[in-house]
């Protein structure tokens, strides 16, 4: 039988926790992910790393997170850095990204995507070591 984990703590508990008639039994199995190699643990640790900074740097800016389109269904999907934060702990601690409820009605003009931050991060260093004061 399929269940949901709940072995992750930020998540609510599975409505559906020992009912025979949870409608995922009657899903196929998720395949086993393999385990992350050490490059891309690193390059977990990195990305979370950036968006602490990016966080710090953007949101007493307004900035509430970071937007990317979605290649399924085309069109922009915006997380609050929280979202981020928790889906990258989480495949650092189990493999796995729990599922999500976008955020309620987001002001597109308060996200900005992932070059946006990298951009704004590496002008705020490069100001600093310039001597140019910051942002």
């Amino acid at each position: 039988m399929l269940g949901v984990s709940t072995n992750n703590f930020e998540m609510p508990p599975d409505p559906f926790a020992d009912d025979p008639n949870d409608p995922a039994s009657f899903l196929e199995p998720d395949e086993e992910l393999a385990p992350l190699s050490s490059e891309e643990k690193s390059a977990l640790k990195q990305d979370l790393a950036n968006v602490r900074e990016f966080r710090a740097m953007l949101e007493p800016r307004g900035v509430k997170g970071i937007t990317m389109l979605c290649e399924d269904c085309d069109e922009p999907h915006f997380y609050d850095w929280e979202i981020i934060v928790s889906n990258l702990k989480s495949m650092l601690e189990h493999n796995s990204m729990p599922v999500h409820e976008p955020s309620a009605q987001p002001n597109p003009d308060r996200y900005v995507t992932w070059d946006y931050c990298l951009g704004y991060a590496d002008a705020c260093h490069f100001t600093f070591r310039m001597g140019l004061g910051g942002f």
